[in-house]
């Protein structure tokens, strides 16, 4: 049975209506008990929302073919073997499982016939020409016996993109929806990444056809090479090229600036010794986290130990312009001293967005409020290195930073301003830290055990997944699937003025599902949860 099918007596058809909000009755019962334990952040918003899951349906994806996609031949560019070496970031991310992906386009004429004449030859016809541009990707990670590091090489003869064609019958409306369902739903449409321990992709592909509704562009990445904003670029510069090629019949000579990448990595200086670092640190992490099973210190295998956990739930979540400033509102009321210049107090719409989801999170799991919570983020460093990097720069830039606290600090009725200036000192500090202990931190985070919670944030704001359009319209949705598999909540963008949003993902067991959807709603504006 498809559509809002609701899963599990806690669940159940009936809602209850407030003046502000659709609720299932057990969310309401919940948010009941949420009031009564936590006090609210009265922010005196509206609320819209809906929740029910989806049970993901019995329809298989058929793999139609499995082609590579190579760079467009230039004399000057795709004839030329490329070599990159590594620097301390990538070398950070060496073995990190893959980043995936996946981007919904809806069509109104995605019939087959169209899509396998059309879509399908221009998608491909692009992305050869977008390579062209982006060729170490085109190429593959590996560790030479003879050398005492990887590198990135690019071979011109035999180098390409596996890019897998795909059919699917599924419900196309429910992904594209905000609505809770399986995690597990999602998985088909992400590319399988295949690896050894001498040789890795760097990126595969895979568009699935959902037909006569749109189709999916699900990426599997590499983190060694890809971050965030490296993805953002790779799938823009994509979209660009064929948008070009559907309106005027010719691929584009150049790449606008911003999507144009650059690969100048010998500027990036390692006064610190984090390459050796990070080099010794993989040799014995892998073992490590893979229970002794990899005796290969040379290994460029992305690690495998981390699988999906079964029963997951995901959902999406909006915070609206409005919502993100009553929670800045709240925190300053704790704070009323940041209000002057000389106290500097960080509260952008991703420090904003990142300490609510987290004390929700938190609340949700609930326990002993004495435990330590750990809370990591990223930093992209383009901009804070001496010297800079360009904003285009390509590769993966980024250094994990976290802060502790203990889990009564989130479950206070101030624990949004407690959490919210932490995160703020601890992005104040990075002008004097951002790479001290860099490689112990790591190591650190890596090493926790399953006794501690440990909360993360994947994606950021101002990456522009959602401004990508192929030539038949944006993208309507975009979800970072590896979040299932890392533990990570996703941060992500959407629309633009006065509709502008912050997206949050999560994927969560059921019973967690359900208090995090209370506790998010309470006191802030949601967008509104489409019922499928």
């Amino acid at each position: 049975m498809k559509g809002g099918m609701v899963v599990g007596e806690s669940l159940i058809s009936r809602r209850v209506q407030s003046d502000n909000y659709w609720l299932p009755s057990s969310i309401e019962g919940a948010r009941a008990e949420t009031k009564k334990t936590y006090p609210t952040l009265n922010l005196s918003l509206s609320l819209s929302f809906t929740l029910a899951i989806s049970m993901a349906s019995p329809n298989p994806v058929k793999i139609l073919d499995i082609c590579e996609v190579a760079a467009a031949y230039d004399s000057t560019k795709s004839a030329t073997e490329t070599i990159l070496s590594p620097t301390f970031f990538e070398l950070t991310y060496l073995r990190f499982p893959p980043s995936e992906c996946l981007c919904f386009f809806k069509l109104t004429d995605s019939n087959p016939t169209f899509f396998h004449s059309v879509i399908f030859p221009s998608l491909k016809k692009s992305l050869s020409h977008a390579l062209l541009h982006f060729l170490p990707i085109v190429g593959s990670l590996t560790w030479p016996p003879e050398s005492s590091r990887p590198i990135f090489v690019y071979h011109p003869n035999n180098d390409s993109v596996s890019v897998t064609l795909a059919e699917c019958n599924g419900d196309f409306d429910r992904l594209i929806g905000n609505g809770i369902h399986e995690a597990v739903e999602s998985h088909p449409y992400a590319p399988q990444f295949v690896a050894t321990e001498t040789r890795s992709p760097l990126v595969v592909l895979q568009v699935t056809l959902f037909p006569n509704k749109g189709f999916c562009i699900g990426m599997a990445m590499h983190h060694a090479i890809f971050d965030g904003k490296s993805a953002s670029m790779f799938l823009r510069a994509w979209a660009y090229t064929c948008k070009y090629i559907v309106e005027k019949g010719e691929a584009p000579r150049l790449l606008p600036a911003e999507i144009t990448p650059s690969f100048e990595w010998k500027s990036i200086q390692d006064s610190k010794g984090l390459e050796e670092a990070y080099i010794n640190l993989w040799a014995t992490m892998g073992k490590r986290l893979e229970s002794g099973s990899d005796s290969n210190p040379k290994s460029v295998k992305p690690l495998t130990k981390l699988e999906v956990q079964p029963n997951l739930l995901r959902a999406t979540f909006h915070l609206s312009s409005e919502a993100i400033k009553k929670l800045r509102e709240s925190v300053l009321r704790y704070h009323p001293e940041a209000t002057d210049p000389t106290e500097r107090l960080h509260l952008s719409t991703y420090v904003l967005a990142c300490s609510y989801v987290s004390i929700c999170l938190v609340k949700a799991r609930g326990g002993d409020a004495d435990r330590e919570v750990y809370f990591s983020w990223s930093v992209d460093c383009r901009s804070r290195l001496d010297p800079p990097l360009p904003p285009n720069h390509f590769g993966d830039t980024i250094v994990a930073h976290h802060i502790v606290s203990k889990a009564g600090d989130f479950m206070q009725e101030n624990g949004l301003a407690i959490i919210a200036e932490k995160l703020s000192a601890s992005i104040n500090g990075l002008e004097k830290g951002l790479l001290e202990g860099s490689s112990e931190r790591f190591e650190m985070l890596l090493s926790l055990g399953p006794e501690v919670r440990l909360i993360s944030v994947a994606g950021a704001t101002g990456l522009k997944f959602y401004n990508t359009d192929f030539g038949w319209g944006n993208v309507d949705k975009v979800e970072l699937t590896s979040i299932d598999r890392t533990g990570a909540f996703s941060v992500l963008d959407i629309g633009n003025g006065s509709d502008r949003r912050t997206e949050i993902g999560v994927a969560l067991k059921r019973p967690e599902m359900e208090s995090f959807a209370s506790f998010f709603s309470n006191g802030v504006e949601v967008m509104p949860l489409k019922q499928i």
